[in-house]
């Protein structure tokens, strides 16, 4: 049962990344498994709450995955010191056999995102403005938006957000909240059980279809296929009202794998763009944040956090969410000086630390293979081995998980990005020499050498 439990853990360590699973689980959480029920036992409420409302999905997929799972798996957040015993924090939650494909949310069904909370600022002004002018007339002004930028930058929070709305300002509307994923997941499902007609009767006849990450369609020809057919299903819908709402990583014509007439369609709808956040924002979600959490926190203590982590707002709440919880497991005052030590793996100083498109590019330049190849199936030796790397240097100097990883580099599962990145380390600790070739003939190079001159090239300014 130990190994269970060790393997659990694991798992969710991989999921969300070690930075993220030291801060939420590390040694104060205790895994308890009992047949097909995984108790997660919690020292305070505001640790259990973070844990269920951020992480249960990836509880339940490890634990499924751990066990080989062919049915249910009960999951429950369990605090272990209150003065009357241990107590469930949140609702159990169950995850279907592997063959069921999670079902989209329906209308009203409220999701976490409002735009009342959402945090305007130059960087994203253009996409708020936009997705309110969809919430208030939807169909007539556009029947597409397209909303787009990196990781953590309010994407979802502004999909999420129309659909809130549109239950209080359109309650006669039928809208549905899907993720690219669970699009591609309920179509596979759909085509392997014969039922392709029920599936597209559930997403055509929407009033406003909503899908998060669609770049997740990418390398998926019979999906790109399918949601085009569905998008002009709705489009043609001369009725006030029909509309859809993407989100992706980058702008259609970046996606290099979907289909030309795809990114056609998604460029003639409303494509707007999200920046990373200025100090001025960042403080304000902070701030915001703080009185959520119930937090007094120093206005210098703000200012430190919002100077410092300065790419994206999901790595600023995580950098907050940690301060409270360091504070709360050891009952310190949230001081200047904590949050320094607290922060020390989340201090991003932006002129030494590349995103992972830049690595992905230096990787590529090294090798003599473009991105789009890295981003590719090949598995080509020359292409295979920069792509590992890449995979390397992003999960050691970023916060990315593995999921993460994958799917900024073409969409990639995460247990591909999981033995790539082993790969590498294994080959460090045999000080393994690799080979390649490039248009110049064939290369070769110890490894530790080759990973130093790219980190050089990563960090000049780095002793």
């Amino acid at each position: 049962m130990m190994e269970k439990v060790s393997h659990i853990r694991e798992l969710v360590a991989d999921r969300i990344g070690p930075a993220r699973y030291r801060t939420w689980f590390g040694d104060t959480a205790e895994f308890r498994l009992n047949h097909d029920r995984l108790d997660v036992m919690v020292v305070n409420n505001f640790v259990g709450n973070w844990i269920a409302s951020n992480y249960m999905d990836d509880l339940v997929a490890s634990a499924r995955e751990a066990l080989c799972a062919e049915g249910e798996i009960d999951v429950r957040i369990v605090q272990t010191t209150t003065p009357a015993g241990n107590h469930s924090i949140a609702a159990d939650s169950k995850a279907s056999a592997p063959g069921l494909a999670p079902r989209a949310r329906k209308s009203r069904v409220k999701l976490r995102g409002k735009l009342d909370d959402f945090v305007v600022g130059p960087s994203n002004k253009l996409a708020y403005a936009a997705a309110g002018q969809m919430l208030r007339n939807p169909g007539q002004a556009f029947k597409l938006l397209v909303v787009h930028g990196g990781c953590g930058l309010g994407k979802t929070h502004l999909l999420q957000g129309i659909c809130n709305g549109l239950i209080r300002a359109h309650p006669t509307l039928e809208w549905r909240y899907i993720s690219g994923e669970q699009f591609t997941n309920e179509f596979i499902y759909a085509v392997k059980s014969g039922h392709i007609d029920l599936f597209r009767t559930r997403f055509r006849s929407v009033d406003v279809l909503v899908i998060d990450d669609i770049h997740f369609l990418a390398n998926k020809k019979a999906t790109q296929e399918e949601f085009l057919h569905t998008f002009d299903a709705i489009d043609t819908v001369e009725a006030s009202g029909k509309a859809v709402v993407l989100s992706s990583d980058r702008h259609p014509r970046g996606i290099s794998t979907l289909s030309e007439p795809l990114i056609n369609r998604l460029i003639a709808g409303m494509v707007v763009e999200i920046h990373p956040p200025d100090f001025e924002v960042r403080r304000e979600i902070l701030c915001r944040r703080a009185v959520a959490m119930n937090s007094v926190i120093p206005d210098e203590v703000l200012d430190f956090v919002a100077n410092r982590i300065a790419r994206n707002v999901r790595e600023l709440e995580g950098a907050l969410y940690k301060l409270v919880a360091l504070a709360s497991l050891t009952q310190d005052p949230i001081t200047l000086d904590l949050a320094q030590t607290a922060l020390d793996d989340h201090i991003v100083h932006t002129s030494q630390t590349p995103n992972a498109d830049k690595i992905v590019r230096q990787a590529g330049s090294r090798f003599g293979v473009t991105r789009e190849q890295i981003f590719s199936k090949s598995r080509d030796r020359t292409i295979a081995l920069s792509r590992a790397v890449a995979m390397y240097l992003v999960r050691k100097h970023t916060l990315m998980s593995f999921p993460e990883i994958g799917r900024a580099l073409g969409n990639k599962n995460h247990s591909t990005v999981l033995m790539a990145t082993q790969r590498i380390e294994r080959f460090l600790r045999e000080d393994a020499t690799v080979t390649w070739k490039t248009a110049d003939g064939k290369h070769e190079a110890l490894l530790v050498g080759l990973l130093e001159g790219l980190e050089q090239e990563l960090f000049p300014s780095r002793p």
